[in-house]
């Protein structure tokens, strides 16, 4: 048949956050910029020199490649004259309504007038491209397969993040909503699929800040059915928050993202299935009583002085999240936060400020530096001391501690440049520049951390590593500064294993830090950014009346990761606070041994959706865990999705949380 020219628009979005314990950051700006479809000329593709299409069979899928060439363009694999099918997939015949099997080898679906679209990144400054098989009049349409159908809806995409902030994506889908069809009487989607990682998406007209309900969907590299109920749906969380009505379906889409991938996904027999064929839940769990650990307490007593120090200063703090230490996000003289939260943290009880921003975005010939081409930094310091400055003079004002925090959210320090020593040097240099800056004030309550949660997206990055390019940058700062308190956090996200197993690094003025988020599966729930992201309604601690039989009532899915899974059913034994003592233990146990100070500069609860009760239970557990052990807290969040403030817009502080100045021990 011939095709129409009609391709539906489709205005779409990919907010990808990349927040994880600390390592998050709960801002609610989005890109709202309409996407719109691209049918995909082939003349805009070419072939790649490594690539050879001659042979390649009609659904053969490419592994993501380990780098992207400079250029990458990429062709579709030519259709083999002959196809075997490697296995044979079966037909949707049920009471459900099957969207498309592409039997008919077009891009219109079994919906009347319903047509097969696709998007890139380009209009939000990527550089993504996507591909699907092309008629003759350059319009999408299926391929052969070999699944044991005649057709498949193929599409193979190169990521590429170009100048867009986010994760780079792309994009096809199907407008289903006809005017006639009361998608009521459906309870969830399937479909058949090989190929690379994506997203489902079930749009709804209630949807209007792109933050759609979907689904995430693992890589397979054979075909693999896909069941999704739409009860098991969850926004990705940077929007307005809008339960799934399925009456107001409107299409079904899918989105695959990351930067440097090239790869495909083969989709066959898109299918909603009726209501009475939609998966029961299943009693997966047994209501158990808490199993609270036994953990022995030695001594605690660290005679170092700067113990105290850290007691007086560091403990019943705060972090300023959300500015700074975003990617790409740099000061140019406009105040996110000002003199005004400072004063009403300061009022509130609150003793220090610890203070996010990544510093080398302030130098502009790190490249150069690196590369032994310039032999000084060239940092902005009007901008950098701009803002360092004025935050040094309104805490000394209200008598709050301050820590420059080297704080990286696009991880700049990674495995691939902790081996490279021009950019341990650059570090080392801006440490010495920035402490130079300082050296000659008085206060004795700023300080210097060297670099927080190493290699921080990734996690790789070994101790041995880091603490070698610590000392670098510890040795750099005494040659101008004697006098100010470094604070250093081991790798893997300040790990207390790693601390535990180390020596203290080769200063006598270093205060040593870990981070906890412990139990994650409470502390993250909800959070979009994280594998918890499905996961709500879980109190603290552990209450055996409030508990199920049901995993699924506390939004463990198909899709959830094994050991969320598993944190939840455990959470009988992990939902209370001596169960997080026990987990700190071993970095007190390892502070009194070498007699140095450890603290717990982040830490905290995100709330966006968690019961009230709960965080304040939460705060006030790790309350008395700080003053059991004698472990100075800094809470991560001032405003925020953890936070510690009431605020009118999710920044600009406004009123201490109800019940937090009890639970946090505020004077």
């Amino acid at each position: 048949m011939k095709i129409s020219k009609k391709v539906y628009a489709s205005a779409i979005v990919s907010l990808a956050m990349l927040m994880y314990a600390c390592g998050s950051s709960d801002s609610d700006s989005t890109s709202t910029a309409p996407i719109e479809e691209n049918p995909a000329p082939a003349d805009t593709a070419t072939v790649p020199a490594d690539t050879d299409t001659t042979a390649a069979p009609a659904d053969t899928t490419t592994a993501p490649a380990d780098s992207v060439p400079a250029e990458p363009a990429f062709t579709i694999p030519e259709e083999a004259a002959e196809i075997v099918a490697a296995t044979t997939i079966p037909a949707e015949e049920g009471p459900g309504l099957l969207i498309d099997d592409f039997e008919d080898g077009d891009n219109l679906s079994k919906i009347e007038e319903q047509y097969w679209y696709t998007y890139d990144d380009k209009d939000n400054k990527g550089a993504s491209t996507i591909l699907t098989p092309l008629t003759d009049d350059g319009y999408p349409k299926a391929r052969r397969s070999d699944n044991g159908t005649n057709y498949v809806w193929a599409v193979y995409f190169n990521l590429d993040k170009g100048d867009y902030e986010y994760d780079p994506y792309v994009g096809w889908g199907i407008w289903i909503d006809d005017g006639n069809t009361d998608f009521t009487k459906y309870g969830g989607v399937t479909y058949w699929f090989k190929g690379a990682a994506h997203e489902l998406h079930v749009e709804t007209s209630d949807i209007e800040d792109y933050d759609v309900h979907l689904a995430s969907v693992k890589a397979s590299r054979v075909w693999k059915k896909v069941v999704v109920r739409f009860k098991d749906l969850r926004q990705g969380g940077w929007g307005e928050e809008k339960p799934f009505e399925a009456a107001h379906i409107q299409k079904i889409s899918f989105q695959a993202k990351g930067n440097g991938k090239q790869d495909s996904v083969l989709i066959d027999n898109l299918y909603l299935q009726d209501t009475s064929e939609v998966e029961k839940d299943k009693a997966d769990m047994t209501i158990k009583d808490a199993e609270i650990p036994e953990v022995e307490i030695g001594d605690i007593a660290i005679t170092n002085e700067l113990q105290a120090k850290a007691m007086k200063y560091l403990n019943k703090g705060v972090n300023i999240t959300n500015w700074l230490e975003e990617n790409g996000t740099i000061f140019k003289g406009k105040f996110k936060f000002d003199e005004s939260d400072v004063k009403l943290m300061a009022e509130n009880g609150i003793k220090g400020l610890r203070f996010p921003i990544d510093l080398d975005q302030y130098v502009n010939n790190s490249g150069n530096f690196m590369a032994g081409k310039e032999e000084v930094l060239d940092v902005d310091d009007s901008n950098l001391f701009g803002v360092l400055d004025s935050f040094v003079v309104w805490t000394g004002k209200y008598n709050m501690a301050f820590t420059i925090d080297y704080h990286e959210y696009d991880n700049g320090y990674n495995t691939t440049t902790a081996a490279d020593p021009g950019y341990t040097k650059m570090m080392a240099a801006l440490w010495k520049h920035v402490a130079a800056h300082y050296a000659d004030n008085e206060r004795e309550d700023i300080f210097y951390e060297l670099l927080n949660e190493p290699d921080m997206t990734d996690g790789k990055v070994t101790s041995e590593d880091w603490r070698k390019a610590a000392q670098e940058d510890i040795d750099s700062i005494r040659t101008v500064d004697t006098k100010h308190t470094i604070i250093f956090g081991d790798a893997a996200w300040y790990s207390i294993d790693n601390l535990a197993a180390g020596e203290p690094l080769k200063d006598d003025n270093v205060i040593y830090a870990i981070h906890t988020y412990e139990p994650f599966v409470f502390t993250h729930q909800s959070a979009s950014w994280a594998e918890t992201k499905t996961i709500s309604g879980l109190m603290f601690p552990y209450d055996k009346e409030k508990w199920s039989e049901y995993s699924a009532d506390f939004g463990v899915t198909k899709g959830t990761a094994s050991w969320v899974s598993s944190a939840v059913k455990n959470y009988y034994k992990n939902g209370n606070k001596m169960a997080i003592l026990k987990g700190i233990l071993p970095a007190k146990e390892w502070a009194v041994k070498n007699n140095v100070p450890v603290i717990i500069n982040e830490f905290g609860a995100y709330n966006a959706k968690t019961d009230k009760q709960s965080v304040l239970n939460y705060m006030t557990a790790m309350r008395e865990i700080s003053d059991t052990l004698e472990i100075p807290l800094t809470h991560w969040g001032y405003t925020g999705g953890f936070a510690l403030f009431e605020s009118t817009d999710g920044i600009k502080g406004t009123t201490l949380i109800e019940g937090m100045k009890e639970a946090y021990g505020l004077e």
